[in-house]
């Protein structure tokens, strides 16, 4: 799995990269948390190269979305596609998490005013 991120003011995109599971998910979430952790309220997470996420991943992700609602935040998905999609549809995770068509929908809806 590979992370990348950019910042602007109170707002990170951040890119998943590969695939997530029990032995890197603890990486991706800790990484969130130190996103919240130094003030960012609206946090996109674009999966469109995500491979494929282990229920390790679904939990950090609905945890991290916790946190984010705890500084009165907003976690945004996006990038979802093929078996990726598929993955959070059976899950029920679509209807448990904010999901945008597009990063920039996605950065519409992560904005915090």
């Amino acid at each position: 799995m590979e992370i990348l991120e950019a910042r602007t003011g109170d707002m990170a995109v951040v890119h998943v990269v590969g695939q997530v599971n029990s032995g890197n998910a603890p990486e991706l979430d800790e990484r969130l948390k130190q996103l919240v952790g130094a003030g960012c309220r609206g946090i996109v997470i674009d999966l469109a190269r995500l491979d494929h996420m282990t229920s390790a991943g679904f939990r950090c992700l609905l945890r991290v979305d916790r946190q984010v609602q705890g500084v009165a935040g907003k976690l945004v998905l996006c990038g979802l596609q093929g078996l990726t999609l598929e993955l959070f549809e059976v899950g029920g995770f679509l209807e448990m998490l904010t999901i945008a068509a597009t990063r920039e929908e996605a950065m519409r809806q992560a904005t915090v005013n």
